[in-house]
């Protein structure tokens, strides 16, 4: 099959951004230094974001007894998804999600009324025996590395989590570049567990939440997780190739399976709903659809190597490395080419590996204690001071401006 030009799969290999290899097997990418930063990026980015809203990050095992995924109401809806391991007697189910894990962190604490909502998050890696058919690239994995947190809160609390989650999932899709979004609201499966009484209560304050913020959206019947209904939020690359990407999940049925309490007002114990939320769906999928959005050209904050310093000939090296140690000790990820290339030549391959900044120096530059600096798609800039770069791009890399 041959892919377009802006395909991850032409651009990611291309820029080894990710990997594949039939050693390690389908659906399972490697992530090279390139790609890993771009991830990295996206995880402080997001964490810091969670931090400020309270969220406290947990870490759990990638494996677990299958009892637990019985109570959860896995083992009857998703089992078909699942790896499976022994150790002696003993099975085990290699971890598809977190909520059963979060919701018993939840269980053994102490929790009443007045410490609610609690939100867990975690960046886990979980896997599902997707069929091999179906596996490509990075938009259809077996290792599905989550950004998703689980919300244990009241009734009461629930539309004002909700709002909250709506927020920052438009906040986060604007930083990223995605300007276009539509939602989809997701109802019962048939494939379900718990009641349909409270699946219709379910239903409802969900669709009482979109018109109370008088949010426009499709009705996807039908399609909802098999614990609850859900809002799917679906967002439009440059490409113009639309992406279902956040999803935000109610559901009344997990703390009741799993024993999970709070202390009530009335100093009972009660079951608290959860809400599951994922910004991204997962770091794989979403890199993928990030490198197709920006055709391997991201902005300067996720960029793998933001400068590319370059030596106008072999004179120039040993000045050209300081100035490379002064930009990587402002905390700028740089590489230098000093290789016995033509300017023209080393200036190409930066431009094919699209770095946002390249940074040529030759002997008026070192005359003079200044740069010339190109930045990406743009003719170069001369007489430039470094301290004058480093703080311009340092304001790019804060702010994460989009070019």
């Amino acid at each position: 099959m041959a892919y377009k030009p802006s395909d991850h799969r032409i651009i990611g290999p291309k820029l080894n951004l990710y990997q594949l290899s039939e050693d390690i097997g389908p659906g399972l990418p490697l992530i090279p230094w390139q790609g890993e930063i771009i991830i990295h990026e996206l995880e402080k980015f997001l964490r810091s974001e969670l931090e400020k809203r309270n969220y406290k990050f947990v870490r759990t095992p990638h494996l677990a007894k299958i009892s637990l995924f019985k109570k959860s109401g896995h083992w009857d809806n998703y089992r078909e998804n699942m790896f499976f391991t022994k150790s002696g007697n003993e099975e085990l189910v290699v971890k598809p999600m977190n909520c059963p894990f979060h919701t018993t962190i939840f269980k053994q604490e102490n929790h009443s009324y007045k410490t609610l909502p609690v939100r867990f998050a975690e960046f886990a890696a979980v896997y599902r025996d997707e069929r091999s058919g179906t596996l490509t690239g990075l938009s259809r994995v077996r290792i599905v590395t989550q950004d998703d947190a689980h919300i244990y809160c009241t009734l009461q609390a629930l539309d004002d989590e909700i709002k909250e989650l709506i927020k920052l999932v438009t906040m986060v899709y604007g930083i990223l570049g995605f300007k276009d979004t539509r939602i989809e609201l997701s109802t019962r499966p048939e494939k379900y567990v718990g009641d349909l009484k409270t699946w219709d209560g379910a239903e409802e304050i969900l669709k009482d939440t979109l018109k109370g913020q008088n949010i426009k959206y499709d009705l996807n019947p039908g399609e909802g997780a098999f614990y609850g209904p859900k809002i799917d939020f679906h967002a439009k690359d440059a490409n113009e190739k639309s992406w279902q990407l956040a999803t935000i999940q109610l559901d009344f049925n997990l703390c009741q399976r799993l024993g999970a309490t709070y202390i009530n007002k009335e100093g009972k114990k009660e079951h608290p709903i959860v809400l599951h939320r994922a910004l991204l769906g997962s770091f794989e999928r979403m890199f993928g659809i990030l490198i197709e959005h920006y055709k391997g050209a991201f902005p300067l904050w996720m960029s793998p190597v933001q400068v590319k310093v370059l030596s106008f000939n072999d004179d120039m090296i040993n000045y050209s490395k300081k100035i490379e140690q002064k930009i990587r000790d402002a905390g700028i990820r740089v590489e230098g080419d000093y290789r016995p290339e033509t300017v023209g030549a080393k200036v190409r391959d930066a431009e094919l590996e699209k770095v946002p900044y390249i940074v040529v120096i030759g002997s008026k530059e070192k005359e003079k204690e200044v740069i010339a600096v190109r930045p990406r798609g743009d003719k170069p800039k001369f007489g430039i001071k470094l301290a004058d770069f480093l703080k311009q791009i340092k304001e790019e890399h804060k702010n994460k401006v989009i070019k």
